[in-house]
């Protein structure tokens, strides 16, 4: 938080070590600021394809794959079966002669890599289930302007690599790839899709559900890291129209538009849905009542229910004959319109619970885009369902049993993944926190604003934090998910690079400059692939500030906080005052943040750039006042990580 007292700048001296010395020995410091602001943080320039300025370059390009997909959800042998067509274009400067398609549903095969790795007791992994799972695939062909190519495929766990007899030209070759594909749904999918029980039906949230293209990049070529659990995606962005026939006791909710309404509801749901895209209160498709009434579904077997996303990296979908669904308006900036959405069971469907689902998907929606970006998809849901919290482009899966704070946060926090990473495409298999802690940090702004504060959350006490942080055991940021402790996951994807966002905003650059920079950063790689160093670039330009002493500290490394009072002495200049020694003992610099009070019992709050750590490991601040000081406290709010703050205050005699 920015305090609301007078923020002192620039009424500051400095004394030499060596005059301090001769007043007594400094304390020991661990820090060294040559280390701290060293120069040399970049280690390569920018090119055309990524421009030194943190945006993508003239050149910049990537890869194009649209998606045409049948599949059918046979619920009582727990199946989705379908076919894909994949039209992949190479808009790279490179001849592919092979490539490499995501498989990820391989992870619930008794044999998985992934499965080797995850530990009991862990969420990710199918938790000890015991199914056949992973893709039974047939039938590929492939095709360049309808004529066959010859391949040979090659799968390893979760990949699959296509090897062209021919490879695909640069610049713009399209190649068609045809596969029929089924597998067994899983309970617990990773906690990020499976399969609920409900007094009325099961619930089936499916995701990771086609085969997908991996990435190719200027960075790496192919990105093929498995898919192991904790880590999640990188995709390429294209257009996705897909079918999903379910029983006709369904109801089936998906990424993108939903084109056939006509065909999947009653004549009484149809008018609902049509009435719900102009209300900007909660409406009821299908009641509570309903639910169990077979009136509240068309009577036949089957349905197929059409979806289509236009410029995304991913769709996925839910279907049950137990779901309540809601719906209301949201409004966007721009003048645009989409629905919120919300499809859960009975046990779910209390105003303590997602009864209000679709009004804090609405609040949400409505904030971030104002906030950061507009949002770009005809639909917004959310499921309730098994899975405590996971996000797919315009759809999300949230635990069914949240309460109150708990529903609006996970709710809130999966529509926050919206802009990161479905419209800035950051790699998550191996830079988590680009989406969680970014994430994390918006989701703060939103729950502030939500309803007047309703379920707005008290700052996080950061030397508190600093303990945590601060244990050799936390390991860091800058760490691939399935490289880290399952333990700290949550620490350095989510709460770490989320507090850095605040500090970054709230202590370093102030929210005007902070706030520009982000979303600039938003805008230029929105349906792009920007790296971390592309973030860090791009923030330091928008803002105007040289932060790699906060990336490499922060981000790249753990780096202890420990700022502390050496002394407080009365002044001997010629303006009456006070001298207010501070030191910095650990290897990461902060600003400086000091609360005074006097006498009388005036307080106010002195704020010291960071600059003065560049060359010094004290900093003497000069506080002018005719009174006398009886305490000062450094960091009063607990905003920064300072790791002991027993010595962070004095007080007078």
């Amino acid at each position: 938080m920015i305090y609301k007292s007078a923020l002192l700048w620039g009424l500051l001296g400095v004394w030499s070590l060596g005059v301090l010395a001769q007043q007594g020995n400094p304390p020991v410091s661990n820090y060294d600021p040559h280390a701290a602001f060293s120069p040399l943080f970049y280690t390569q320039n920018g090119n055309e394809y990524r421009s030194a300025s943190g945006a993508p370059g003239p050149k910049y390009w990537q890869n194009r794959a649209d998606y045409s997909i049948v599949a059918e959800l046979d619920e009582l042998k727990h199946t989705v079966s379908g076919s894909i067509t994949i039209n992949y274009k190479n808009n790279s400067p490179d001849k592919l002669p092979f490539l490499w398609l995501q498989l990820d549903q391989n992870l619930f095969s008794p044999d998985s890599r992934g499965n080797a790795l995850i530990a009991s007791g862990s969420r990710y992994g199918s938790r000890g289930e015991l199914l056949n799972g992973g893709y039974k695939i047939e039938g590929i062909t492939v095709t360049k302007k309808m004529k066959p190519v010859k391949f040979t495929t090659l799968t390893e766990d979760t990949r699959m690599q296509i090897r062209l007899a021919s490879a695909m030209a640069p610049g713009g070759d399209v190649i068609s790839i045809k596969m029929n594909f089924s597998f067994v749904i899983p309970v617990n999918g990773s906690d990020r899709m499976g399969r609920l029980t409900t007094r009325n039906g099961e619930i089936f949230t499916i995701a990771q559900w086609f085969p997908r293209m991996s990435v190719y990049d200027d960075i790496l070529g192919w990105n093929t890291v498995p898919y192991w659990g904790a880590g999640e995606f990188y995709c390429e962005y294209g257009d996705v129209d897909f079918t999903v026939t379910a029983p006709g006791s369904h109801i089936v909710m998906g990424s993108g538009e939903l084109l056939n309404p006509q065909d999947v509801f009653t004549t009484v749901q149809l008018q609902r849905w049509n009435a719900a895209k102009l209300s900007d209160k909660t409406l009821a498709i299908r009641s509570e009542a309903e639910v169990t009434d077979p009136k509240s579904r068309p009577a036949k077997d089957k349905l197929t229910w059409k979806f289509r996303m236009k410029n995304t990296r991913d769709v996925a979908w839910a279907s049950s004959k137990a779901f309540v669904l809601d719906a209301a308006r949201i409004n966007l900036p721009g003048g645009k319109k989409a629905m919120a959405v919300s499809a859960q069971p009975v046990e779910s469907n209390g105003q303590d619970g997602y009864g209000r689902a679709v009004e804090y998907v609405k609040a949400a929606i409505e904030h971030y885009s104002d906030k950061w970006f507009e949002y770009p998809y005809p639909m917004a849901v959310n499921i309730a369902s098994n899975v405590s919290g996971m996000e797919y482009p315009g759809i999300v899966f949230c635990g069914w049993n949240a309460k109150g704070a708990v529903a609006w946060g996970v709710i809130d926090h999966e529509v926050g993944h919206t802009w990161f990473p479905m419209i800035v495409g950051s790699n998550e298999r191996k830079f988590g926190w680009m989406d969680e802690g970014f994430n994390t940090f918006i989701n703060g702004l939103s729950a502030a604003a939500f309803n007047k504060g309703e379920y707005n959350a008290e700052p996080a006490d950061m030397h508190r934090a600093a303990q945590r942080i601060a244990n050799p055991a936390a390991e860091y940021i800058m760490l691939s998910p399935d490289a880290m402790k399952e333990a700290n996951i949550g620490l350095n994807l989510y709460y770490k690079p989320g507090w850095g966002m605040e500090i970054l905003r709230n202590e370093i650059l102030g929210p005007d400059r902070f706030d520009y920079a982000f979303r600039n950063y938003i805008d230029q790689w929105a349906y792009k692939h920007p790296s971390p160093f592309d973030f860090f670039r791009s923030m330091e330009n928008g803002a105007g500030e040289d932060l790699s002493w906060f990336w490499r500290g922060w981000f790249l490394e753990n780096r202890k906080m420990d700022q502390a009072i050496v002394e407080v002495r009365e002044a001997k200049g010629s303006i009456a005052g006070y001298d207010i020694v501070v030191a910095n003992l650990e290897q990461m610099p902060m600003p400086i943040i000091l609360e005074v009070t006097t006498k009388s019992g005036k307080k106010e709050v002195v704020r010291v750039r960071v600059d003065v750590w560049m060359r010094n490991k004290i900093w003497t601040v000069f506080y002018p006042t005719t009174e006398e000081l009886v305490s000062v406290v450094l960091d009063p709010g607990k905003v920064l990580p300072d790791v002991n703050e027993e010595n962070n205050s004095w007080k007078g005699k």
